[in-house]
């Protein structure tokens, strides 16, 4: 069972004669953004507005740009770190009365968000599909809403935007992967490879280091405590290597993934990680919610980006909030 993703009803088609406005928001330090790959396939084309970024603190005013010349798409031209930045622009600072349709070009090291919602793979073949659709008028016709992840700390700061939270003993291994595999600057697919690998080995010797957490969910009337060495909360359906979450219970758009610490967990674990198709089971929960609270000490990754918990300031996680995402399959 997938999570449900809304389609607005029909959109009119745009005059041929005025092209839909496109800003592409392009993160230079985006790993497959070293160079300018993206210039000679939107060169020349009217109505488009490339807008370039060199780190976080310019997606604000990126998406601000993109406001001004009143953008009906936004393409992101980065990985899932730029994404989840653009979605934060939209949905905290509502810059725009009515967000625009977004496209995720795979042009980052982690690019889960673009794969299950926008454009997996090549990104060369991904703009060229968006142009071709809006040169025939068509493009508004590939929205698909998807429920964005909120994470409020529970201080002042802005709430964080995303698709995937990840939480226990495995962000230690993400840090591990991020100091020691990611620098040598191999591909992705290998990267990646090499990083499930170390992440299982510490999978089998967690249970002494892992720190306890506390999880509750929708009223905080039920959830689970414990040692965990994976939690995760996430509105995407398909995650890393095609893994599918098969929640059993609850309602809402919001996917509660935990593995216990422990080598016999991961282990009765592997069968369904194998078919890539995960549900409940012994030392494993999935299940559906539309709000949680997570409680504790210690770092958790949001799209591949890293932060600090602290048990003092629980994490609420929910999923209210809706963006419009262009999708189109390859001929």
């Amino acid at each position: 069972m997938t999570l449900a993703a809304t389609t607005p009803n029909p959109l009119p088609d745009p005059d041929p004669q005025k092209p839909l406005v496109i800003a592409v928001i392009t993160n230079v330090g985006s790993t497959q953004n070293q160079t300018n790959w993206i210039e000679p396939y939107v060169a020349g084309e009217p109505g488009l507005v490339q807008i370039t970024t060199s780190g976080p603190a310019d997606i604000d005013v990126a998406v601000g740009k993109a406001a001004a010349v009143k953008a009906d798409v936004i393409i992101v031209n980065g990985g899932d770190g730029t994404a989840d930045l653009v979605f934060s622009a939209l949905l905290n600072r509502k810059t725009f009365t009515t967000p625009p349709a977004v496209a995720l070009l795979a042009a980052g090291k982690t690019n889960m968000t673009a794969a299950a919602w926008s454009f997996d793979g090549d990104k060369v073949a991904a703009i060229k599909r968006i142009l071709a659709a809006r040169r025939k008028g068509s493009l508004l016709r590939h929205i698909t809403h998807r429920p964005i992840l909120t994470i409020e700390t529970g201080n002042d700061r802005p709430a964080l935007r995303g698709a995937f939270l990840g939480a226990a003993d495995v962000v230690n291994g993400i840090l591990f992967c991020r100091e020691h595999i990611y620098p040598m600057k191999l591909p992705n697919p290998v990267s990646h490879a090499l990083a499930l690998g170390i992440l299982f080995w510490r999978g089998f010797f967690s249970g002494a280091r892992a720190e306890p957490m506390e999880a509750r969910w929708d009223d905080g009337a039920t959830g689970e405590s414990g040692k965990f060495f994976f939690i995760s909360a996430t509105t995407l359906d398909k995650l890393i290597i095609g893994l599918s979450p098969q929640p059993d219970e609850g309602a809402g758009a919001l996917h509660y993934l935990s593995l216990r610490a422990g080598a016999g967990v991961l282990l009765k674990a592997m069968p369904k990680l194998v078919t890539k198709n995960l549900k409940s089971g012994s030392g494993r929960m999935v299940r559906r919610t539309q709000r949680m609270t997570l409680t504790f000490d210690g770092a958790y990754t949001l799209d591949g980006e890293l932060y600090k918990a602290s048990r003092s300031q629980p994490l609420t996680i929910s999923a209210n909030e809706t963006l419009p995402f262009i999708q189109i399959a390859a001929i």
